[in-house]
């Protein structure tokens, strides 16, 4: 079981370890048991983590107390010093304070997960539980945790002395800080600093906290901008209308550095949530947004017999043509989507010109030519495929610039368009048409060679000319991509 609490800002050494990311996590366990050590140490270093092992919480606390942390997990039933007793100690050591603590006990009832949180753990998970499970979420704590890390917080407040204290000890915990001394200077401010969070002082002259939370709230830009508001206890019923209004929390002054810190957490912990959320949300509109316009493909090529399959076909060169060219691994994996959506905009032709089975006219010709542009209302507001659109828009233009629908020419044409061309020509002429046999594979390739800065890139004729020779023109899939692509 995993209830998240909250994690303290880590220090400048996290944010200056950070920097490098060779070095991994640092992760020190503390159990009496030799068995859950080892099952411990080897799972968790097989993840990629720096691993520290103590027997007991004595030793656990030394151990923290001279070296540095990222996070520390903990039984509770331990000899000489237990884990309750181990998490207070450490969140009453100013050095570290700041490391978040998961217990690992069987004992989770709400009465030792409450005494666990009011001594400053972060989570608890249960042993024998899933190891994957227990390292993701080990995983999503120290995320969250380097989320904090050099965050930019705007501080506005008129008086010099409030400033000069947030600054100091906000920059110490590892934020990046910039002030104003009130809110139409902190407004001036946001284009430039671009804030993750802003703190602001209630009574201002010029504009107050209260006209600025506002301003802030009803800006397209900064609308999702988190603010704080600080003020005397006498201001509470203005501070709950700012909450309603979309305050992100409140401070009472006068307040310690301690309290402001659990408060900038919790603001910040609940905004990485919603960050999660929302990027999760994405990714499911994403792959929907995929699937329906994948099925938009399988419908078009549906309609012409002698064309089903060929956006497959030109997907598979490109990853071979992509191969040759060095392509990473991620980038050929998106190419192999772009081949499979190249053709999306002959949705947009009609019937009696897609099937015709003799040459077509001028008249013809041009409305096949506007295809590529039908494609641009269905995917230009999706911003992420913009580089869909750029190949299934710009694949028939041509390196001399006779192509269409812009008449771009050389490396004005978008790469990834270039070499989907090259695969396009390759299968269409190696393919049986309605108004043609299919051609043989060494014919396409003497086309293809003599179309070299002419129709097409040069780059990327010769590394489909090297796929070729090294394939022989064979298009299954490659062996690397083949467990995903049949799942």
């Amino acid at each position: 079981m995993v209830v998240p609490r909250r994690t303290v800002v880590p220090t400048n050494r996290y944010a200056a370890k950070q920097a490098d990311p060779i070095e991994p996590a640092r992760i020190l366990v503390v159990d009496d048991s030799s068995s859950v050590r080892y099952a411990l140490d080897k799972s968790l270093s097989e993840a990629g983590f720096a691993v520290s092992l103590a027997v007991d919480g004595e030793e656990g606390l030394r151990y923290a107390v001279e070296q540095d942390f990222d996070l520390v997990i903990t039984d509770i039933d331990m000899p000489n010093m237990d884990g309750f007793e181990l998490c207070a100690r450490l969140k009453g050591e100013f050095k570290t304070s700041h490391i978040p603590i998961i217990v690992l006990s069987t004992r989770d009832s709400d009465e030792n997960v409450e005494q666990g949180f009011r001594l400053g753990v972060d989570a608890y998970l249960s042993k024998g539980g899933d190891m994957d499970e227990n390292i993701q979420r080990i995983k999503d704590i120290l995320q969250a945790r380097s989320f904090l890390t050099g965050s930019r917080i705007l501080v506005v407040d008129d008086s010099s002395s409030v400033r000069l204290f947030l600054q100091s000890d906000l920059e110490e915990e590892g934020f990046v800080v910039q002030t104003a001394e009130n809110g139409r200077e902190a407004m001036d401010l946001l284009p430039g600093f671009k804030p993750d969070l802003v703190i602001t002082d209630l009574m201002m002259p010029e504009m107050d906290g209260a006209e600025l939370c506002r301003a802030i709230k009803k800006s397209k830009e900064y609308g999702s901008l988190p603010v704080i508001v600080m003020s005397s206890l006498g201001d509470k019923p203005v501070m709950r209308r700012l909450m309603r209004e979309g305050a992100a929390s409140f401070l009472v002054k006068p307040f310690t550095t301690a309290q402001i810190s659990i408060v900038i957490e919790e603001v910040f912990s609940s905004n990485f949530r919603l960050l999660l959320e929302e990027k999760e949300r994405l990714r499911m509109e994403h792959e929907l947004t995929l699937a329906a316009i994948a099925s938009l493909v399988q419908a078009l090529e549906a309609r012409d017999p002698m064309t089903r399959g060929h956006s497959e076909r030109v997907a598979r060169i490109a990853v071979g043509i992509g191969g040759e060219l060095g392509l990473s691994r991620f980038e050929l994996d998106r190419l192999l989507l772009i081949g499979q959506l190249h053709d999306l905009g002959k949705i947009g032709v009609r019937d009696n010109v897609l099937l015709k089975k003799d040459r077509l006219d001028d008249v013809e010709y041009e409305h096949v030519k506007d295809h590529s542009n039908v494609v641009a209302d269905i995917l230009r507001p999706i911003k992420s495929l913009h580089d869909i659109l750029e190949v299934t828009l710009y694949h028939h233009e041509r390196w001399d610039g006779k192509g269409y629908p812009a008449g771009l020419k050389g490396e004005d044409i978008p790469f990834n368009a270039r070499l989907v061309a090259v695969a396009d020509v390759y299968e269409a002429i190696t393919s049986e048409r309605p108004y043609r046999d299919s051609m043989p594979r060494r014919v396409a390739v003497d086309i293809i060679t003599e179309e070299r800065g002419r129709q097409l890139c040069p780059t990327c004729v010769d590394a489909f000319l090297a796929w070729f020779e090294r394939t022989g023109g064979n298009m299954d899939i490659p062996e690397e991509f083949r467990q995903d692509y049949e799942s």
